[in-house]
């Protein structure tokens, strides 16, 4: 056997291992951002919105304020304030007149927060949503 094919062999093998290894760590990571995420909280902060081309949008800006801000099929914003539950991905709505309006539910976010799937109970109905960016985008009135 010739020896230059000897040597593109074990080129051609080691590349495949550091790409088998490389593909296994970043699934490791992957796994242990969603336990942590289920155990401790995924970033709830974001934008998010229904898969349509219409649907409700939802703005969470945790923090201090921990406010949040829903925008209806018809363009009608609703907002308030939420409150931490057990559940660190769980959060109810408090309504601005400080009345219990609903709950939402972070079922997961990706580790860059920029995807993620929030489920809302609100009392205008019920809905998922899309996370679409880790930065809430509030409409002024």
């Amino acid at each position: 056997m010739n020896k230059g094919y000897v040597k593109l062999a074990v080129a051609g093998l080691s590349i495949g291992l550091a790409m088998a290894l490389s593909a296994s760590l970043a699934a490791h990571r992957t796994t242990q951002s969603l336990i942590e995420g289920a155990e401790n909280g995924f970033g709830i902060n974001g934008m998010y919105v229904s898969d349509g081309a219409s649907g409700p949008s939802m703005a969470i800006l945790a923090g201090d304020d921990m406010e949040w801000q829903l925008v209806n099929d018809s363009g009608v914003t609703i907002e308030g304030n939420i409150t931490a539950t057990s559940d660190p991905n769980a959060f109810n709505l408090i309504s601005d007149d400080g009345a219990p309006c609903g709950s939402v539910r972070l079922a997961y976010a990706s580790t860059d927060g920029t995807d993620g799937i929030l489920y809302v109970s609100h009392d205008t109905g019920d809905f998922k949503l899309r996370k679409t960016n880790r930065v809430p985008a509030f409409i002024e009135d």
